[in-house]
């Protein structure tokens, strides 16, 4: 029998994994506003710059989205042509090639850092 004492930290590590989480979840969402922006149908530059991440620590939410009134038109009409770059699903498309990547990291970086709490 082992004379070992275990000291239950179940709130500490609840709060390094939601931190992380975050985080983790944040930077995904700046990788994919960065892919999206090269990929946003350009005119004048307007909607390019409209896009913006919005985090919502409170939900553990982070948002990726772009503020001009046309946005949504842009993205969902697979119809328009955008003759100086760009083009439909612009945010959907990046969205859907880095949530599995994202979802890996936020894995890999919540065990590395319980791994260092040991």
């Amino acid at each position: 029998m082992s004379d070992r004492r275990f000291k239950w930290r179940g709130e500490e590590a609840e709060r390094l994994i939601r931190e992380i989480a975050f985080q983790t979840i944040r930077d995904g969402a700046e990788a994919i506003l960065t892919e999206a922006i090269d990929e946003t149908p350009i005119d004048t530059g307007t909607l390019r710059r409209s896009g913006t991440i919005t985090e919502v620590p409170q939900d553990n939410t982070v948002y990726v989205s772009y503020n001009t009134p046309y946005a949504v038109k842009q993205h969902e009409d697979l119809t328009l042509k955008h003759p100086r770059g760009g083009k439909a699903k612009y945010l959907e498309d990046p969205f859907k090639r880095n949530v599995k990547k994202v979802e890996r990291l936020v894995a890999q970086r919540i065990k590395a850092a319980l791994d260092r709490k040991e």
